[in-house]
């Protein structure tokens, strides 16, 4: 079958007759017409006019997909889509739950930039038992309540925090214990320890600890991995120096996949210095 298509509309109109002058969809003249078309051509036949101007139009493709759910769309057929689907959407969040929580906490915790390690860096002073660090991202105060056990002894708290971003976290928390508080290093450890376990965030903690010096002053260094929210696995390190009745913690992690998160936490813990 042969078509004139219409220059106004696109419309493709079948070939009827020779007298065919309008495009039946919206009511153009017809840009190729018989008539105008034999003031050129004034031997030629109606079947040379169709056969030469007119186009022959492609059938459109079946759509196997559309009309496979067209079928199943049938009053007969809704119970097994029903049961199919459900099964699909079953199975979809079986997968979301054993792999795209990790994907999203991967998401979460991107590996930290190597431009860290070149980038000018914050160097601070912060607290009342001043602490000098420098930190690739700039620490901001969060303070949070304490639980009503550990404040109960606590003379003086406060706790810094680096903005979002970045791939690395880093908290820095200080204490004054009042007198009579244990605040012997292996108290501040395990302190550190359960504040880690503390709302079943963490879990599977792996790690190995070292005496260091800071300042002259006794300390330890505990450096592994734990798993985040049963999702992701993570580095950390985590430092506690105590003198009398003051403690520092600073505590930093990053995925346990990036050797620059290793270099700028060692980096960081190096820059230590209690004034």
């Amino acid at each position: 079958m042969k078509y004139l298509i219409c220059a106004n509309c696109q419309h493709p109109n079948v070939i009827k007759s020779e007298y065919q002058t309008f495009c039946e969809a919206c009511g153009k003249k017809l840009q190729l017409t018989f008539a105008g078309w034999r003031q050129s051509h004034p031997m030629a036949s109606f079947g040379e006019f169709r056969e030469t101007v007119g186009v022959t139009m492609k059938p459109p493709r079946r759509n196997v997909v559309t009309a496979w759910i067209n079928r199943q769309m049938q009053p007969q057929h809704r119970g097994k889509v029903i049961i199919f689907f459900t099964l699909l959407f079953i199975c979809i969040a079986g997968a979301g739950t054993l792999f795209g929580k990790r994907a999203v906490y991967t998401l979460l915790y991107p590996k930290v930039p190597k431009s860290s390690l070149y980038a000018a860096w914050h160097t601070a002073t912060i607290g009342r038992q001043a602490l000098e660090v420098s930190t690739p991202l700039k620490l901001w105060v969060h303070d949070q309540a304490l639980k009503p056990e550990e404040a109960a002894g606590v003379e003086y708290a406060k706790s810094y925090r680096n903005e979002d971003g970045g791939g690395i976290q880093i908290a820095v928390n200080l204490r004054s214990y009042k007198p009579g508080a244990d605040n012997s290093l292996e108290a501040a450890v395990s302190a550190a320890h359960k504040a880690l376990q503390d709302g079943g965030l963490v879990g599977d903690i792996q790690c190995k600890s070292v005496p260091v010096l800071i300042s002259g002053l006794q300390g330890a260094l505990e450096e592994g991995t734990y798993t985040y929210k049963g999702a992701i696995k993570l580095s950390f390190s985590n430092l506690v120096i105590v003198r009398g009745n003051s403690r520092w913690q600073i505590h930093i992690n990053y995925r346990d996949d990036d050797p620059v998160g290793q270099d700028v936490a060692a980096r960081i813990l190096k820059s230590v210095k209690i004034k």
